[in-house]
């Protein structure tokens, strides 16, 4: 009896448990079924060509952002690339419907309902995203509000103003106008959200080149031939970062232009030597120089940097300006020594001949005495170059005060070049303005060049990076 009664209640739980099944198969069937024919019911009679609203107030289309990339921030082109989620928002009366839920269709309704025509006014190139299909999104709510969602990237022209690069700042705009519908037949909006309707990926901040400072927007009106467009107009300001520029540009060009005053340490007869160093110089900078430009825009102002790189090449133009200098005092002082002792030659041979009963060594110091009284020039002053004597000299305390031993001129002085001792104080007097210590100018170069490049750099930085 007892296993009557058990075979019983099996049979019954059985019974039951198929006779919910099939109830629930049969909902599920007929929710499928009822869906399907709201879905028919929706777009039947459904007229894609004309907007919410036709013939009444414009259609409102509210607008939201999701950034989730910007990059390659181009210079030489004035482009930005932009990779975000554009959802729009809108009223569209002939799709109200009275199922409890919002309606999440996928994209292959967009053909058969309609969606505004939005398009980004200041946009090179733009895509939609179609990996594995396409990224669109569209659901209806019981109300007849439509939530259109896609993934776009948008690549859009971004003019800069370099005067202050590379310690610039930017503003990157986005303009998302409607093409075909005016601002009597559709108006756009922001969302109402604490951001403003543009969310931005925090990954942003970590950009290679630029710090993110922030997105703004606006909305208003453009006005064309044809009428009046709502417009929506979304910002994204942006910092440079500069370390790359101080360690590849500025820390090199600095040490080029120190590397530049060895030249001053070096002999003025070493001519190789410091043709070489001033040249090298001279073309390392202009290196950079066009390196630089290679990638940047061809504007017609000087950048900051710009400024940098002509100062520094302007220093090391210098140092060979100053060292072309002092080759031609030395030049100077050899033509001028070389004349007067022709001079002092001719005159003493003259006086030889017409004197020839005296003794020699007599009308000799007479005659010379007499002759460089007449030139009117300081012979003393000249003869103190070693060029006149094959004897070293001990060099006096200042330029004008040099040894007075006279010394006769020999033949090797054609072969030899002049040299010049060195003076142990620099300091110019009005008696012997005509004659300059080439050792002197790069003694007074050895401070000047380094004080004036100092003031330069603090002068650059005060202005671009301080003030």
């Amino acid at each position: 009896m007892a296993v009557l009664k058990s075979s019983w209640k099996r049979f019954i739980s059985c019974l039951v448990a198929g006779f919910c099944l099939s109830v629930a198969h049969s909902n599920a069937r007929r929710t499928a079924d009822d869906m399907t024919a709201l879905l028919n019911k929706l777009i039947k009679g459904y007229d894609k060509r004309l907007r919410p609203n036709f013939g009444g107030e414009p259609v409102v289309i509210t607008v939201g952002l999701w950034v989730l990339s910007i990059d390659s921030i181009n210079v030489v082109d004035m482009d930005y690339k932009l990779d975000f989620f554009l959802r729009q928002l809108w009223t569209d009366p002939r799709l109200r419907h009275d199922w409890n839920e919002t309606l999440a269709l996928g994209n292959t309704m967009m053909d058969k309902l309609w969606v505004p025509d939005t398009y980004f006014e200041n946009s090179k190139s733009s895509k939609f995203h179609k990996v594995t299909m396409v990224n669109k999104l569209l659901s209806i709510s019981p109300d007849g509000g439509v939530h259109y969602n896609a993934r776009v990237t948008v690549r859009a022209s971004c003019p800069m103003d370099l005067r202050l690069f590379p310690f610039d700042q930017q503003h990157c705009n986005l303009n998302i106008e409607s093409y075909g519908y005016n601002a009597n037949n559709m108006q756009y909006r922001w969302e109402n959200r604490t951001d403003k309707g543009v969310a931005v990926n925090k990954k942003l901040d970590d950009m290679p080149q630029y710090n993110l400072t922030g997105a703004s927007t606006k909305s208003y009106f453009t006005v064309y031939y044809s009428g009046n467009w709502s417009r929506l107009g979304a910002s994204f300001g942006f910092v440079r970062r500069s370390g790359y520029f101080l360690i590849h540009i500025y820390a090199p060009c600095a040490l080029i232009v120190i590397l530049s005053w060895i030249s001053f340490c070096i002999p003025p007869d070493a001519t190789a030597a410091r043709i070489a160093l001033g040249i090298t110089s001279v073309l390392t900078i202009t290196t950079i120089l066009n390196m630089l430009n290679t990638a940047m825009p061809k504007v017609s102002y000087v950048k900051a940097i710009d400024w940098y790189l002509i100062g520094s090449f302007l220093f090391v133009f210098g140092v060979l300006v100053e060292y072309t200098f002092v080759l031609w005092i030395v030049n100077v002082h050899n033509k001028r020594l070389r004349r007067l002792m022709i001079e002092q030659e001719i005159q003493e041979a003259e006086e030889e001949k017409q004197h020839s009963s005296r003794k020699h060594g007599m009308n000799g110091s007479v005659t010379s005495k007499n002759t460089r009284e007449s030139h009117g020039y300081d012979y003393e002053l000249f003869e103190s170059y070693s060029a006149f004597s094959d004897k070293a000299k001990k060099p006096s305390s200042h330029l004008c005060d040099r040894s007075k031993a006279k010394r006769h001129a020999s033949s090797e002085m054609e072969q030899r070049p002049l040299t010049y001792p060195r003076t142990p104080h620099c300091r110019a007097r009005t008696v012997c303005l005509d004659l300059i210590d080439p050792d002197c100018i790069d003694d007074y170069a050895r401070l000047f060049f380094p004080i004036m490049f100092i003031l330069f750099n603090v002068t650059y930085w005060l202005k671009f990076v301080v003030l």
